[in-house]
């Protein structure tokens, strides 16, 4: 049995279906209760090793590789080679680089290049084949880089990938040493060491695991509880509340827009639905109906039908639908008399779609059947049936092992939420928009988020009588030793009851004037002393009073060991600060921005927020999880703009436009800068209408054809209301809810059904006139109930 220490751990893949993996407590869900096959993982019939994905808590992923060596011996145990290609786009930079092409030309031509090959970006762009005709130059730069693509470039380690063996791995493969850190890689790849026989395991880092640990031990620490998540009910009432209302934001697996409306329409309540659905939220079965099948048979058990009376013992957990790879193998056995070995040859043949051998498995299928007494025509259509769904098909043991961290988190943020946030964020510190996005969840589950603290804040984020206290860590200029240095002059000193106590106490080459500067603009000596301003010109004489306190304390003149103080007067008692006022609200939250990443004390945009939530505005956070199509509008801050100059001499702008749950780049290019550029002077919250640009999902930036202010806007008459609805899970009876509500509401404003497409897009469809309707605070709050209120937009005549 391999351990991994106090840490959490974690199969993924088809290992959770060992019983001896659970008999000793490597994997934490028992098999034979969820119809786990063992063979799926490893059979007679299967001529290749398995293999094996173990998920580890982050922080203590090295001491597993540690402990493997020390367990199998070193020589027995490495990490395995990856080797980098040169690929189409690098490989031309490259070429010119040695050709003294200068790198801004080397860029525009790579740009040219939109397919995965150069050979096939030179058969599709006309100006790539002027390049390779213009000369001796160009044809040379072409030439050598098709020569030179697809070789490798460089070698680098497997991020998660560890290969042991039963013999010295001399024995086997060539190794390779790290010059730079003296790490042994094997010099085969993942593919080549499974030809040679060898086993591979992935040891990963998953944060989940990270957060789940260091909830437990906020729990301990701050409620004296010594919770084993491993013994939670799988049936827990308050955990499932949470799950059906789609509070799961920070939930593993179930926090996009789009699974947590799968959950809202769904209402799970067992865990075998949770499975369910990590499993079906993957494009194929959300194209294909599969997801609104099982919800629609999940709320109308009626609906329910088996293919065939003997399969519903198969099918039963997922009310008829074939959503497992597991329920392809048992069926085949059932109906067609496969050994679970067979069974998993013909689900791996469906899956990768090998004609040869489905055909040949369906032969014997239908054969099988016939022997059982099944009528040929049901065999047949059956057989066709797990065809279709194969392709579909998820495995079932993965889907169970995470499932399991699903609910574990979300059992934690339904019993502790302060905790489970409060490990999360300490998380995903350096991730601004994760912690963004995680601190206005905190608040919208009534969890106080409570700015750094020089006495009270830890190095992570804290709990502190039921709120959330920001950590020293996530203050940008604060270095491990400086924070090292507070906090033992904090315990050393039992705190520190005035700035005095904290400039004789605290080492001042460590905490320099750079990290004065830091704490003071977080807000962090807000205890000792209210006005940042002051304190912020004055940081040059709090440094010089630092320096005098501490050398009296050296020399036996202040308060030595902590005792009473000297009749000669401190330094800092004849220190006079200069008279500056308090910094008004914005210029307050700015300096939070710029050292913390966010606005903790409060939002230049939260006395606008229900004008935002109202009217048709996209938040920064949703572009992430769809691809809009067309103009979208979003109401933000505008920070960071820097004015350039274009080629042709005219002046444009890049901004970073942020809203409260995000932010994205923002591009004003220099009509619309022009016409524009004195708002964006402001610091006012502003409505920036623009196409989105997207590298693969994500979004990369918006640019901009139209600003105004929110106070314009405001001005504007409502013309629309517009109602969000996503393919995945939406029903008549929540298109009869709304129907209802609309027709309760009638009169002049039109309404616009923005419906997300299930491949990210998003069409828009306008209601007929004769739902047209009045828009009301009233009309909100129902219409909210049924698809969620972050989904109902107001829209305005320009908007």
């Amino acid at each position: 049995r391999m351990r991994s220490g106090e840490g959490k751990k974690s199969y993924r893949g088809s290992a959770a279906g060992s019983m001896v993996s659970y008999c000793l407590g490597i994997t934490n869900l028992d098999p034979l209760k969820y119809n786990l096959l063992f063979e799926r993982f490893l059979n007679p019939d299967r001529n290749e090793m398995p293999d094996m994905d173990i998920d580890f808590c982050a922080n203590r992923r090295e001491e597993v590789i540690d402990y493997v060596k020390e367990k199998y011996g070193a020589d027995h145990v490495s990490q395995i080679v990856t080797y980098n290609k040169m690929k189409a786009k690098a490989v031309v930079k490259d070429v010119a680089r040695v050709m003294n092409i200068p790198f801004a030309e080397a860029n525009e031509i790579s740009k040219l290049i939109t397919e995965d090959t150069l050979g096939k970006a030179l058969q599709t762009s006309e100006e790539l084949q002027k390049i390779a005709k213009s000369g001796q130059k160009g044809k040379m730069l072409i030439d050598i880089s098709l020569t030179l693509e697809g070789l490798v470039r460089s070698a680098g380690k497997h991020a998660a990938g560890v290969v042991i063996s039963r013999d010295p791995l001399t024995e086997y493969v060539p190794l390779y040493k790290d010059a730079k850190d003296g790490s042994v890689s094997s010099q085969y790849d993942k593919i080549a060491l499974e030809a040679a026989g060898l086993v591979k395991m992935d040891f990963l880092g998953l944060k989940n695991l990270t957060i789940i640990d260091g909830c437990i031990k906020l729990i301990k620490k701050h409620r004296g509880i010594e919770l084993n998540i491993d013994t939670i009910p799988l049936d827990d009432k308050e955990t499932f509340t949470l799950l059906q209302k789609a509070n799961t934001m920070g939930v593993f697996q179930l926090e996009s827009g789009g699974m947590r409306n799968i959950l809202r329409k769904l209402v799970p309540t067992l865990f075998e639905e949770i499975i369910a659905v990590n499993a079906l939220y993957r494009p194929g079965p959300l194209e294909s109906g599969m997801v609104d099948d099982f919800i629609t048979r999940k709320r109308n058990p009626s609906e329910v039908e088996y293919p065939h009376p003997s399969l519903e013992p198969v099918l039963q957990d997922t009310v008829g639908v074939i959503i497992y790879q597991e329920q392809v193998m048992l069926i085949s056995q059932v109906m067609g008399g496969f050994t679970l070995p067979e069974a998993d040859k013909l689900r791996k043949a469906m899956g990768k779609k090998i004609p040869e051998i489905m055909n040949q498995m369906e032969d014997k299928f239908l054969k099988g059947a016939k022997e059982k007494k099944y009528d040929h025509k049901l065999a047949k259509n059956i057989y066709d049936l797990i065809l279709k769904f194969a392709g579909y098909g998820f495995n079932k043991s993965h889907s169970a092992a995470y499932a399991l961290v699903s609910y574990q988190t979300a059992y934690l943020k339904a019993h502790y939420t302060a905790e489970y946030m409060c490990a999360l964020l300490s998380c995903i510190t350096d991730n601004q928009d994760d912690v963004i996005k995680y601190t206005n969840d905190c608040r919208a589950n009534g969890i106080a988020v409570l700015p750094p603290d020089i006495n009270h804040s830890e190095k992570d984020f804290s709990i502190e009588d039921g709120a959330v206290r920001f950590g020293l860590y996530a203050i940008k200029g604060l270095g491990e030793k400086a924070i090292e240095s507070i906090i033992e002059a904090r315990d050393r000193t039992g705190g520190f009851d005035s700035l005095t106590g904290f400039l004789e106490n605290v080492e001042s080459l460590t905490v320099n004037k750079g990290v004065l500067e830091s704490l003071i603009k977080a807000g962090a000596f807000d205890s000792l002393h209210k006005n940042r301003a002051q304190l912020l010109v004055s940081v040059d004489l709090l440094i010089d009073a630092a320096r005098r306190l501490q050398e009296d304390r050296a020399s036996g003149q202040g308060k030595l060991f902590g005792g009473p103080a000297e009749e000669s007067a401190s330094p800092m008692d004849a220190l006079d600060l200069p008279d500056v006022k308090h910094w008004h609200d914005n210029e307050k939250l700015a300096h939070e921005k710029e050292v913390l990443g966010l606005y903790v004390s409060g939002h230049p945009l939260a006395k606008f927020e229900k004008d935002i939530k109202t009217f048709a505005c996209t938040p920064i956070a949703e572009l992430s999880e769809r691809r809009v199509k067309g103009d979208v509008s979003v109401v933000g801050i505008v920070a960071n703009l820097k004015v350039r100059m274009s080629r042709n001499g005219r002046r444009f702008a890049v901004g970073m436009l942020e809203d409260m749950e995000g932010s994205l780049e923002a591009l004003f290019f220099p009509d619309t800068f022009a016409k524009f550029e004195k708002l964006l002077a402001t610091d006012t919250p502003l409505l920036v209408r623009g196409q989105v640009e997207y590298d693969d999902s994500a979004p990369r930036k918006i640019i901009a054809s139209e600003v105004k202010t929110l106070k314009d806007m405001r001005r504007e008459n409502i013309a629309s209301v517009h109602i969000r609805l996503e393919q995945v899970g939406f029903d008549e009876e929540t298109l009869a809810g709304i129907r209802a509500v609309m027709e309760k509401n009638k009169g002049t404003c039109p309404v616009y059904f923005h419906v997300r497409e299930l491949k990210g897009g998003e069409q828009i469809i306008k209601a007929h006139q004769s739902f047209n309707i009045t828009p009301s605070d009233a009309l909100l709050a129902e219409l909210g109930k049924l698809v969620g209120d972050e989904s109902i937009r107001y829209g305005t005549r320009q908007c």
